[in-house]
């Protein structure tokens, strides 16, 4: 399962703070559809509430036309305008804690990774069913990746991104990764350690001072794969 292509690519943006420029001017529908989800409005409510009654039935063409465009066309008119028109609408429902929605959100480009598990303090990483699976929005860079969540005390709800491998892969040696124990099957998280036979111990390192944390969390295996963790973050709400 986890070396399968599970994640889902979207024409979205990974900001929520920053207003958009020129070279953010693909709608995101996604987001929209989210937030529609969320609060629980229409297109149509989003229309009674913002424009005028003569202009109900041109908007609804409009809107329509702009957010179903092709992602590829090279210009998307009045995808600003109407980002803007919707991020006054909805910040009218926003409760304590919500982030303010700004135009951007629903502009530009990014990349949603599958979150196939979570860590434990034990190092071990144990993966979702198929319907527990989320999705948590990244950079774009990370398009292909996955993700597993950790529940250690440390650092719970770090979302730590992946690429998915079937084969050993050099770049994550003596690096912080991820693995699988080739016999057992058992899916290991910390840093690995390649030894002279060709077998890996997964250390457990101090983010602090970078020593060892005795015992290893597996030592002397034959994993089937690695792969090197190459990014971590803390999602918010917008980001699932």
């Amino acid at each position: 399962m986890i070396n399968k292509k599970t994640t889902n690519k979207f024409k979205i943006i990974y900001k929520t703070i920053n207003m958009p420029d020129d070279q953010h001017d693909g709608f995101r529908k996604q987001g929209l559809d989210f937030l529609k989800q969320k609060f629980k409005k229409t297109t149509d409510d989003f229309i009674k509430d913002t424009y005028p009654k003569k202009d109900y039935a041109n908007m609804r063409v409009k809107i329509s036309r702009l957010i179903n465009k092709d992602p590829n066309s090279p210009h998307y008119f009045g995808a600003l305008e109407l980002a803007r028109d919707l991020s006054k609408y909805f910040n009218k429902f926003r409760t304590n804690g919500d982030h303010y929605i700004a135009p951007v959100f629903f502009l530009g480009v990014s990349a949603y990774v599958d979150v196939i598990g979570q860590a434990f303090d034990d190092g071990r990483v144990a993966l979702f069913a198929k319907k527990d699976i989320k999705k948590c929005a990244v950079p774009v860079r990370y398009t292909g990746c996955q993700a597993i969540i950790t529940k250690t005390p440390s650092s719970n709800g770090l979302i730590r991104v992946f690429k998915a491998r079937n084969n050993i892969y050099t770049g994550a040696d003596s690096r912080f990764g991820i693995c699988q124990d080739k016999k057992t099957k058992t899916i290991y998280i910390g840093f690995l350690e390649l030894n002279s036979n060709g077998r890996y111990d997964v250390v457990d390192r101090s983010w602090s001072t970078g020593k060892k944390n005795l015992p290893n969390i597996a030592s002397d295996i034959a994993p089937s794969w690695t792969s090197r963790i190459e990014t971590e973050l803390y999602p918010s709400y917008w980001d699932y």
